[in-house]
């Protein structure tokens, strides 16, 4: 096969799978990649590998902060997240999207605080955090919108994490 008919063919398959929305999220939004590269970051403390954006869970996570700031609330109801984990943060006032992404997967990784990696388990305290390093989510989505005055980021983790029993496997200690 001539190197221009394999070029070809590799474009072929890349352009299928970014138009499945198997493949890596083409032309991100900055605050996308600030969220990644941050979750990425802190992942690494903890020798969990690095996550890669996807199309199709960008695009549900834009639904979902959509959903999110036209109601008001955020209660994990999105009906668009199709069985992903799910870390929201609502913020009221002037935010620039990367800005608050920024903030929003800080305070996430923060919960570190209240993590007893004695005791590894789930905590209402602890739940992003434990989301944000889970070791088996390895694709991630990033939304963000803004409706009167209301901002809100939505991170989705393909799998989901925070999963009963698998905790000591999923979240370990920062290196």
């Amino acid at each position: 096969m001539r190197v221009g008919g394999l070029v070809s063919v590799v474009a072929t398959v890349m352009l299928a799978a970014l138009v499945n929305g198997g493949g890596p999220a083409a032309g991100q939004s900055d605050y996308a990649q600030t969220g990644l590269t941050m979750h990425n970051t802190y992942r690494a403390e903890h020798g969990s590998p690095a996550m890669t954006l996807t199309q199709n869970l960008n695009n549900r996570a834009q639904q979902c902060a959509k959903y999110y700031a036209t109601k008001g609330a955020i209660d994990h109801s999105c009906p668009y997240k199709n069985g992903a984990g799910e870390n929201l943060v609502m913020g009221q006032g002037s935010f620039s999207a990367v800005s608050l992404v920024e903030m929003s997967t800080k305070m996430w990784y923060d919960e570190i605080k209240y993590y007893d990696f004695n005791n590894p388990g789930f905590s209402m305290a602890t739940g992003h955090f434990t989301q944000l390093v889970w070791k088996s989510s390895t694709r991630l989505g990033i939304g963000y919108a803004s409706d009167g005055g209301t901002s809100v980021v939505v991170a989705l983790y393909n799998p989901p994490g925070n999963v009963q029993g698998q905790y000591p496997q999923n979240v370990a200690r920062p290196r």
